[in-house]
């Protein structure tokens, strides 16, 4: 019979000892009663402190937020409309909303509870700050539509179910901590994923990451980063992929043909060979390169049939501007030779008509009949 009694303590020791330890959050924005509760769901619920254990934690998690201007909490302690003090009760007919418990070993009030039935009441934690730790002053009722940092209390025995990610990936749960897991894609990528207060997955870093879409493949061109988004990878940088410049896209890359030359050279590489036309020229007039032919690369040879076309181009212009010039300088002379004609002419006929007048005014008609005569001979 003993036997059988140390083996029922042993495994409830052994039970009580692996118990999920409880965790705290301090939050210190100011909400209603209410609000705070809703604040805290689903996975966590205002904070209740049965065990004086519990409290030791609870103190130690607002000493650690670093923030000695908060001195009032919410926690999950009410008394309904209706019913009334009892000071024969730890909790003075408050319970704990988390489960409608009236117990507690911690009987520290700051002020005893007012002595009525009349109204909702809702329970405060008071704490004070020493030199290097956060002590209780004990609870305090107030009416529940004040606002006031609070405390939540995460649910032990809920937690997030298995991560339901997309894509080839593994899942390693990490043994120690239930609300954390690692996840290996095929792809190359890991993450760590945390399990929030809501009962949801979350990337460790980015909170808004959807879990699901982790091990998808990005876009040719594109890979995760460490928060799960596809960012571009950069080409240029890693594979070298351009003899010459390099500019990377979004998503691509493209490569220039010389260092001074930003249009796009068709492929993943650059021309072989990055000729001038001066370099043309040389290839044109080089006797041993033309008896060769197969040793150029097809774009040389095809550049050098270009190169031709623009010489032959030249010569024709070289024939055609002079011509022009020549045609503009003889219409030119014509202009001047008309305009000398024209202007002996004038002359001319402006001295015949003054010799008639002459004649006319000092021998009259006869002498302007012998100019006449004069005239036509």
């Amino acid at each position: 019979m003993e036997f059988w009694t140390g083996l029922y303590l042993m495994s409830f020791l052994n039970m009580a000892c692996c118990l999920p330890k409880s965790s705290y959050t301090v939050y210190l924005n100011k909400l209603s009663f209410s609000t705070a509760q809703s604040h805290c769901l689903p996975g966590s619920f205002l904070a209740n402190i049965p065990k004086e254990e519990e409290m030791a934690e609870i103190l130690k998690t607002i000493w650690d937020k670093n923030d000695k201007t908060a001195t009032s909490f919410w926690i999950g302690l009410q008394k309904n409309k209706g019913d009334c003090y009892r000071k024969d009760l730890p909790l003075k007919g408050f319970y704990w909303t988390v489960d409608s418990s009236t117990q507690s070993d911690v009987k520290l009030w700051e002020t005893e509870p007012s002595n009525t039935c009349l109204e909702l009441r809702c329970g405060l934690l008071s704490v004070k700050y020493g030199e290097t730790a956060a002590t209780c002053n004990g609870f305090v009722e107030t009416t529940c539509r004040q606002e006031h940092p609070f405390i939540c209390k995460r649910n032990a025995t809920v937690t997030c179910r298995r991560p339901d990610i997309l894509g080839t990936h593994d899942i390693i749960d990490y043994s120690n901590d239930k609300d954390t897991c690692y996840v290996h894609c095929a792809s190359g990528a890991n993450f760590t994923l945390k399990c929030s207060k809501d009962l949801v997955w979350t990337v460790l870093g980015n909170q808004n990451m959807d879990t699901s879409q982790l091990c998808l493949e990005c876009n040719k061109g594109y890979r995760r980063d460490a928060s799960g988004y596809c960012v571009d990878v950069n080409e240029c940088e890693e594979s070298k992929p351009c003899t010459h410049r390099c500019l990377n896209t979004d998503g691509s890359y493209k490569c220039a043909c010389s260092d001074n030359d930003m249009d796009d050279c068709d492929g993943s590489k650059p021309p072989t060979t990055d000729l001038t036309r001066n370099d043309y020229s040389n290839v044109n007039r080089g006797k041993s390169l033309l008896t060769q032919p197969t040793s150029l690369p097809d774009d040389v040879r095809t550049n050098e049939t270009d190169v031709h076309i623009e010489e032959s181009v030249g010569d024709v212009s070289n024939i055609i501007v002079p011509v022009i010039i020549a045609l503009l300088i003889f219409i030119v002379l014509l202009v001047i030779v008309a305009a000398i004609v024209k202007g002996c002419i004038r002359r001319r006929t402006t001295k015949l008509s003054r010799r008639k007048a002459e004649a006319v005014a000092l021998n009259g008609s006869n002498s302007m009949e012998k100019v006449n005569e004069k005239e036509e001979t």
